[in-house]
């Protein structure tokens, strides 16, 4: 009797092109198991071989991960009665951003939030608010408070809102960290990346950069401790198509957490809107988090990808594509050297426009932004100021597309 395998032919390489070829139909003589991406720098062959592929395997502890909301604080009032909210559905973790309150009052910010159940971090940008976060807390054991600083997180999530790619965002993630490690290497260090569209590539960035960090800390001999938060952008959002978002997000979103991540954001799709976000795109973004941890429960697996050879070729490439840049940064002087930010802005820059070119030409495809428009008008409309970084504001295509056809009718 045969065994089950020996059953079926194992099929060649030549024989399973000439299948892709005849399926495919539009390859134009290209190779069918090449994959290249420009964006991304990528050009890996689809023919793996699991002698010569390099197993790596996380050593992160569990995979369940906060369901994250960001909060502006203007007035303390009005801000606890969106915590308050926020948390009524589904969010357990509240970043509050008190860069631009004037007159910081604790006790009404945090009346009625049960700080012994949540995670709470704050963003500040002065020593004041810093010293009054840590009186406030003398007497109280809440779940979790970070105060995030100039001095102990790094946020390179701006460089995707940019329209850098995984590799950029993964060599600032580095050589940033790397300045801060080098100033104080206890406490907590707290990292925000930015999650892009595709989908294997942002789970290898982020296995990329559970790997890559615990070499600088080894180096360092580093007691650190890590805070690593997932945030969705805008740079593929649409606000024609509303619905397609929600896609968008879901995939996004679980990319980031099946490769191990502390904190997810889901932001609501219409942040940037004029008008603002709704109550029920912010309640949307958070049933995301919910489905896939409460249905999917993609928090009881732990690098799930663990020996996917693709995801493995990946997450190889942007280890080494990312150190090398980290290495030139640092050859120029650093992160904090202004002729090093210019050559990580210079490069950043080439990719934003690369972005820009491809959806223009529609050789890529962004549904309900390029093809497929949604029939139905939507009245919102992105703001026309965006706040961005390294002097390029944050790139939304479909707000370029906008513009640009705007600007040609008139």
């Amino acid at each position: 009797m045969k065994k089950l395998f020996e059953e079926f032919e194992t099929p060649s390489i030549p024989k399973w092109k000439g299948l892709l070829v005849k399926e495919l139909k539009s390859l134009d003589g290209n190779d069918p198991l090449s994959y290249t991406d420009e964006i991304e720098g990528i050009n890996i062959h689809g023919n793996y071989d699991t002698l010569n592929s390099q197993i790596i395997k996380l050593q992160n502890q569990t995979n369940d991960w906060q369901i994250g909301v960001e909060i502006n604080v203007v007035s303390c009032d009005l801000a606890n009665k969106k915590a308050l909210q926020l948390l009524n559905t589904g969010a357990n973790a509240l970043n509050f951003d008190l860069r631009n309150t004037k007159d910081l009052n604790l006790s009404k910010l945090l009346e009625s939030i049960g700080v012994e159940f949540i995670y709470l971090y704050f963003t500040t940008n002065n020593s004041i608010q810093e010293q009054q976060l840590t009186d406030w807390f003398s007497d109280k054991t809440p779940l979790f408070s970070q105060i995030n600083s100039n001095q102990n997180s790094v946020n390179t999530f701006e460089i995707n809102a940019i329209g850098g790619n995984a590799t950029q965002e993964l060599s600032y993630a580095l050589a940033k960290g790397k300045e801060l490690l080098s100033k104080n290497s206890k406490g907590t260090l707290h990292f925000t990346f930015g999650i892009g569209n595709n989908f294997l590539i942002e789970i290898a960035k982020f296995r990329a950069f559970h790997l890559l960090w615990d070499k600088l800390t080894t180096v360092y001999k580093s007691s650190i401790k890590t805070t690593i938060t997932a945030k969705t952008g805008f740079v593929n959002k649409s606000l024609k198509d509303p619905f397609t978002n929600i896609l968008r997000q879901t995939t996004e979103g679980l990319s980031a957490v099946l490769a191990g991540i502390d904190q997810l954001i889901i932001q609501p799709y219409d942040a940037f809107s004029e008008q603002g976000s709704t109550d029920f795109t912010e309640r949307i973004a958070i049933n995301i988090s919910l489905i896939l941890k409460e249905e999917s429960e993609i928090d009881k697996l732990i690098d799930p990808f663990s020996g996917s050879l693709s995801v493995e070729n990946y997450t190889e490439f942007l280890c080494d594509s990312s150190w090398k840049l980290f290495q030139e940064i640092e050859k120029i002087g650093g992160i904090e050297n202004e002729l090093a930010l210019e050559f990580l802005t210079s490069s950043v820059s080439r990719i934003r426009k690369k972005r820009m070119e491809e959806v223009k030409s529609n050789k890529k495809t962004l549904v309900g932004i390029n093809k497929f428009s949604n029939p139905d008008t939507s009245k919102l409309k992105w703001k026309q100021e965006m706040e961005g970084f390294f002097g390029m504001e944050k790139l939304i295509l479909e707000r370029i597309l906008i513009t640009e056809s705007t600007e040609n009718n008139e």
